[in-house]
């Protein structure tokens, strides 16, 4: 979940909570819950209300997307080869990214 979140730009606060991409959000309503990879909205305007999102469903939102297309962007996301162009970061470079983001939480 975490890679998904950074690849698209989205960085939780220290309760594991952001804006949710989904709809409009003032207050932060998705939480993130790293243990089990999955997020929950709890805004009642949200498509995703009622529905714990695992990592596939969560770009299936994002991308607008079917399963099979999520997949994949999750195959690219983490840099498996699947004919496409992804915008995927060298590993030493996200492992840096990654350390630095775990630093300040």
């Amino acid at each position: 979940m975490a890679m998904v979140l950074h690849y698209y730009g989205l960085k939780p606060d220290k309760q594991s909570r952001l804006h949710c991409p989904f709809h409009e959000d003032k207050t932060p309503s998705l939480q993130v819950y790293y243990k089990t990879q999955t997020a929950y909205c709890f805004s009642s305007n949200c498509k995703t209300h009622g529905k714990s999102m695992d990592v596939i469903d969560f770009v299936m939102h994002q991308e607008n997307a079917t399963k099979a297309e999520a997949i994949n962007k999750c195959k690219a996301i983490l840099g498996v080869a699947t004919g496409e162009q992804s915008r995927v970061l060298p590993a030493s470079n996200f492992l840096g990214n990654m350390y630095q983001y775990f630093a300040h939480v």
